[in-house]
């Protein structure tokens, strides 16, 4: 669930209270949760935020029935339901100030739990990020690579110590970037980065300020 899709959380909570006989039954399916989003978030750092100013997570996954709860250490959160698929809840800043790793569950209405998932709080700084490969680190002049839907080109990137919100930068200019994991980036490219032949240098910069090595972007004729 994207930030967008997560919006009306706080007000999905309300309607999400009233739980029918069948969604208490003792026979319900076994919850299953197979992703977080997000699941890896900075320490202290607002996510996903609501018009109250509260942060939001989202877990999908199976039998997620209305009147379930995710859990957070085994502290129920807040939470709205909607198709059994998916549940979103509200977390305070407090639950998040500290660096860690924390434990995500489902409890459904009948008490049981659903399997767990790992819920990342990371530092605000660390090491300097590192840039291993660019995919591309070729491209003609003026021609769109790895185009997506949006008919946007697109840039891919491995490497160590990224964290949520870092950016890509080619030529110093930040592009518009996307966090995959500690180890993977993205970025939409802006046409003038490879509308003419040349040598572009790729770096990333932390929310820390931290900068990676370049790596080089090489744009052919």
């Amino acid at each position: 669930m994207n930030k967008l899709a997560t919006v009306a959380i706080a007000a999905a909570i309300l309607l999400s209270s009233c739980v029918t006989k069948e969604e208490k039954s003792p026979t319900l399916p076994e919850a299953k949760i197979d992703k977080v989003l997000p699941d890896k978030i900075l320490e202290g750092q607002p996510f996903n935020q609501q018009p109250n100013g509260a942060s939001a997570l989202s877990v999908t996954g199976a039998n997620l029935v209305k009147g379930s709860r995710i859990k957070l250490n085994g502290k129920p959160l807040e939470t709205a339901s909607s198709d059994g698929t998916s549940l979103a809840a509200l977390i305070p800043t407090e639950m998040f100030a500290k660096s860690g790793s924390y434990i995500i569950t489902v409890e459904t209405p009948d008490g049981r739990s659903s399997n767990p998932l790992p819920w990342l709080v990371l530092a605000k700084t660390g090491p300097a990020p590192v840039i291993t490969s660019l995919h591309p680190d070729t491209t003609p002049a003026a021609k769109g690579f790895n185009v997506q839907a949006s008919g946007v080109s697109a840039m891919g990137m491995v490497g160590a110590n990224f964290l949520p919100g870092a950016k890509i930068l080619i030529d110093g200019k930040e592009m518009e970037t996307s966090f995959g994991n500690t180890d993977q980036l993205g970025a939409v490219v802006a046409p003038s980065a490879y509308a003419k032949p040349g040598k572009y240098k790729v770096t990333v910069k932390n929310p820390d300020g931290k900068l990676s090595a370049a790596r080089d972007f090489i744009v052919t004729p």
